[in-house]
């Protein structure tokens, strides 16, 4: 989810991050704020009232593992939620491929002006939906219902930092009790929100070193676990930490990857990371990282920069420079579905994908 706009400001990191300078940089040109639409296709209203769903935690990023195996033919059960930044737009697919809900409204101009949005998720109760734009420097909640925006942090257009600002926002994820976690990529933090968007603080110093939890090196994602904790990704020095409920650092391991991105929790503490570089892979690694799972169909990956765990044997991918969304069964790491197009038109940049089980 969205490391590409680090490297867009790969220069501006390097004085802002302390002498970061080892971000790395993926071999494929780089979206800017100002793409188009090539098409705005009409907008479904979503096909069921969103309503809490029985396991809340199988909303949280990785929670999909939780559930059992699929049947052979079908990609996945439930919808996944794609943030297609070439086109400005957030889209939902059901396993058809079918637009279920996108945003924003085409009445809604002002919601428009705050993306691209690179990054989308749902919240544990499936009602709201939490998403980021480092152009703009802006983190909003969307009611899924109505598809306006409930609330929004951030200055738009001006990155800043303190209580009022963000300089890169990545990947804000709602925790179970409803509050926002935000990869504060350029300021070297994370920001905790509350389930109304205020600032109730951030983890990390701002000094881009690695030394968690007082200080991150380019944190580009902090996903919400089961238990109360973070699990954080860093991009300068390639590291991934796990923090406790009350902020401790349990564990923080050097994967076996270049630019890890947006790793995600299983249950076993294990988790599943994107190396975000041409040709990519997927690997699944334990607290030790030992390799327990690894996906790079044939190096054929062009900048994967997100992944989720659909159910026991699935897992999608977003290819984002290949522009398409991978479901694949782990267990055979066969290409099971590949979604190019949404609504008529054809993905561009898919920066981030998440998961709602039905």
């Amino acid at each position: 989810m969205g490391p590409f706009r680090l490297l867009a400001l790969l220069s501006l990191s390097v004085v802002a991050c302390g002498g970061a300078t080892d971000a790395r940089v993926v071999d494929a040109p780089l979206p800017t704020g100002t793409l188009a639409p090539t098409a705005r296709p009409s907008t479904p209203a979503p096909t069921t009232t969103p309503t809490a769903t029985a396991d809340p935690a199988t909303h949280l990023a990785g929670g999909g593992s939780r559930l059992a195996a699929i049947a052979a033919g079908v990609p996945f059960n439930g919808h996944l939620l794609i943030s297609d930044v070439g086109n400005r737009r957030i889209v939902e697919i059901a396993p058809s491929g079918e637009m279920t809900w996108s945003f924003p409204a085409a009445d809604d101009a002002a919601a428009a002006a705050l993306g691209p949005w690179d990054d989308a998720y749902y919240a544990p109760d499936g009602t709201t939906i939490t998403a980021n734009s480092a152009v703009s420097n802006t983190v909003i909640a969307i009611d899924r219902a109505t598809r306006r925006i409930r609330w929004q942090a951030g200055t738009p257009g001006k990155a800043s930092k303190g209580a009022t600002g963000f300089s890169s926002p990545d990947d804000a994820v709602t925790a179970l009790d409803g509050t926002v976690y935000v990869a504060d990529i350029l300021n070297c933090r994370v920001v905790h929100l509350s389930a109304s968007g205020a600032y109730l603080g951030a983890i990390g110093n701002g000094r881009c070193v690695h030394d968690p939890p007082t200080s991150f090196a380019s944190p580009n994602a902090a996903y919400p676990t089961a238990d109360g904790g973070l699990v954080v990704t860093e991009i300068t020095g390639a590291w991934i930490d796990r923090l406790a409920g009350d902020g401790t650092l349990l564990w923080t391991v050097h994967p076996p990857v270049t630019y890890p991105s947006d790793a995600v929790p299983y249950p076993d503490d294990s988790v599943l990371v994107a190396d975000y570089i041409s040709p990519g892979q997927v690997v699944r690694v334990a607290k030790d990282g030992t390799v327990i799972w690894r996906f790079d169909a044939a190096k054929q990956l062009h900048g994967p920069s997100s992944v989720q765990p659909l159910a026991a044997n699935r897992i999608a991918i977003s290819d984002d420079f290949g522009n398409r969304v991978l479901i694949v069964d782990p267990t055979t790491n066969e290409i099971l579905r590949e979604y190019t197009a949404v609504g008529g038109v054809k993905l561009k940049i898919t920066d981030c994908v998440d998961f709602r089980p039905d």
